[in-house]
């Protein structure tokens, strides 16, 4: 429930966001009228889509594989929901490897939903996410790797986020923070980053033969994956876990979405290898030969 109150807020904040982008047309009142109504009184109750995925009957397609089929929206789920308990009972300096270790498994979700539903569509969509996801995970392990291994305060003890580092190693670590929230955006399967979910050539992906309950799974992980994500940046980057940061960090996956268009699959796809994969590592190189010198 609380992962469709978040699809909720961002179907409000995108109508929102969209009726701001219009507004330079010439409108009329019955469309002005529409368009307030929709923003201000969005969609319906959240009770009622809930009710309605949980009664609908699920289908299953003649010719796919009914064990995986039925397997991967419950291994999405469950990977998602075990995400976000490891932030709360994992200790502090390692919080970012667990999840990072967790979200490697949330391929394999994705993957057998592709390929169990026996369909061109979901079955290309599979290939675009577990290439998307796979690829811009290099750059956010190293990301998170070089905080966690090499980042010191001014005490010189071991910090997690480098809202503790001194302001010059801020300056230095800066566009760690910048790759970090890209490669949120592209593991969580966002806009610009969406590919794998692309309504106007895939219907819609990888779960196109979903219904009911898979469906919905589905969706409950995304949203949850979201708000890990948005928790991660926090814990990383801006000083701590913060119920406020995490939902401002969350909007701002909604307002992307409203504002950014699409990338082509070569275009994201060489962003992710020749740009933030090299970057990353460079600087995960720089600071490891800081950390060995300063040791001797």
């Amino acid at each position: 429930m609380p992962a469709t109150v978040l699809k909720q807020s961002h179907q409000r904040l995108t109508t929102f966001i969209n009726c701001c982008n219009s507004s330079h047309r010439l409108l009329g009142p019955s469309t002005k009228h529409a368009q307030l109504k929709a923003a201000c009184t969005a969609n319906s109750p959240v009770f009622y889509d809930g009710l309605k995925l949980g009664v609908k009957e699920p289908i299953l397609p003649e010719l796919s594989a009914s064990g995986a089929f039925s397997a991967a929206p419950m291994i999405s789920f469950i990977l998602s929901q075990i995400s976000w308990c490891g932030i709360f009972i994992s200790d502090a300096a390692f919080q970012g490897l667990v999840l990072m270790a967790l979200s490697s498994l949330a391929v394999y979700g994705v993957m057998l939903a592709g390929w169990a539903s026996n369909s061109k569509y979901a079955f290309l969509g599979c290939l675009r996410s577990v290439a998307l996801m796979v690829s811009y995970e290099l750059s956010l392990g190293a990301a998170l790797l070089s905080i966690g291994l090499f980042l010191t305060d001014s005490t010189g003890m071991k910090c997690l986020n480098f809202a503790d580092a001194p302001t010059s190693i801020q300056f230095a670590l800066l566009p760690l923070c910048h790759i970090f929230l890209i490669c949120i955006l592209a593991e969580t399967k966002r806009v610009p980053f969406d590919l794998p979910e692309a309504e106007a050539e895939l219907v819609a992906g990888f779960f196109v033969e979903y219904s009911s309950l898979g469906f919905a799974l589905f969706f409950i992980a995304e949203y949850a994956n979201m708000a890990v994500m948005s928790a991660l940046a926090s814990i990383y980057f801006l000083g701590g876990f913060s119920a406020l940061k995490i939902t401002a960090i969350f909007y701002a996956f909604v307002w992307t979405r409203g504002t950014l268009p699409r990338y082509r699959y070569d275009q994201f796809m060489r962003l992710g290898f020749k740009a933030y994969l090299p970057l990353s590592l460079a600087i995960f190189a720089i600071n490891a030969s800081f950390s060995l010198l300063s040791s001797h």
